[in-house]
């Protein structure tokens, strides 16, 4: 069986629609900026907490600003919380890290090793 790849549906149609800008950001050596910016277009568009087999809302589509400046994530108040509850935050706040860096490398693969590209 053929494996179908990391992105389906209107995750591979967004992908494949940047390959033309990212393919000119490798000749204009602005490649790595370039991978940047699409990240953080498609997780606007495809937020971590999206489950990675399921597409978006046409309603949450609609409101994707790529020109608003992204949301600082929430440190959790360790005066708010009881050490338990900040703990349990703090892991939360590492297991989306971990999963940004999945899907960022996962991304990065998409469009090839930027990282032996000028």
């Amino acid at each position: 069986m053929v494996n179908p790849g990391a992105f389906q549906g209107g995750r591979k149609v967004f992908l494949m629609a940047e390959k033309v800008a990212f393919a000119a950001a490798v000749e204009g050596g602005y490649a790595r900026d370039a991978l940047a910016n699409i990240q953080r277009r498609y997780l606007k568009r495809y937020p971590l907490d999206l489950a990675h087999d399921k597409e978006p809302t046409p309603e949450h589509l609609a409101t994707v600003d790529d020109n608003e400046a992204d949301d600082d994530p929430e440190e959790p108040d360790k005066e708010a919380l009881t050490s338990e509850e900040y703990v349990i935050a703090l892991e939360k706040i590492e297991e989306r890290q971990k999963l940004m860096i999945f899907r960022k490398g996962v991304s990065a693969v998409f469009f090839g090793d930027v990282f032996h590209m000028r």
